[in-house]
């Protein structure tokens, strides 16, 4: 797990991989690249794999979840994840503070609305492009509230107690963090996606997935972030 991709990417990322499994090739029609973007959003930051189970035909939402291993490990393993990051960098603080920050961050993007159109596609290729919209966050406002969180912390802790100045941090950041809002305004972006054999209960299947799982999650947050 790379340390400089943002949550989201390596959400995605860790979906992707763990829900292809490519074996034999099935004749039939694979589902539009357009919608499996949507089902994989919808799955990912609104956590409703209800649209995974009608494109894909699993058996249950809870199928459909432990094949995309969003069965509840994704998130612990990744805030265990970076509280090592945090501890090898000589700052100690606890899952549970970073688990807090890590959901309220999957809150705010949670309210990001997302639509998807295929651009282009060849079949006999196996490619597509699709172009996905997202609704975008204020940098502005993010700016500001991130600021004004900052000075809420108690300057002497930096000095006094690091390991309690970073939990601190990490506490009013979250609360901030899950209550920003992105506003009405839209912006686009293009992914490519490929053809590639899926196992979806015992069934092989066709199914257009994207081609950098890491490169689409990080397009959605640069993209709603205003990047």
């Amino acid at each position: 797990m790379k340390q400089t991709r943002r949550i989201p990417a390596l959400l995605l990322a860790m979906v992707m991989l763990c829900s292809l499994a490519l074996t034999g090739c099935k004749k039939e029609a694979p589902v539009a690249a357009d919608k499996v973007a949507e089902a994989i959003f919808e799955m990912i930051l609104k956590d409703d794999p209800s649209k995974a189970v009608e494109l894909f035909g699993y058996a249950d939402e809870s199928e459909a979840r432990a094949d995309m291993g969003l069965d509840g490990s994704v998130y612990e393993e990744l805030a265990g994840e970076m509280t090592k990051q945090f501890s090898d960098a000589g700052v100690n603080i606890t899952e549970e503070e970073m688990q807090d920050f890590i959901d309220a961050f999957m809150k705010m993007f949670s309210e990001v609305q997302f639509t998807a159109k295929v651009k282009e596609s060849d079949d006999k290729a196996g490619t597509a492009v699709v172009t996905c919209t997202v609704n975008t966050f204020d940098p502005e406002a993010l700016t500001q509230a991130m600021t004004e969180a900052m000075n809420e912390v108690d300057p002497n802790l930096l000095v006094e107690d690091m390991d309690a100045a970073f939990g601190q941090i990490l506490s009013v950041m979250a609360g901030v963090i899950g209550e920003i809002k992105p506003t009405d305004k839209t912006a686009d972006f293009d992914v490519d996606f490929e053809l590639a054999d899926m196992d979806i209960s015992g069934k092989t299947k066709k199914v257009w997935v994207p081609k950098d799982a890491a490169e689409f999650g990080n397009l959605i947050s640069t993209t709603a972030m205003g990047g």
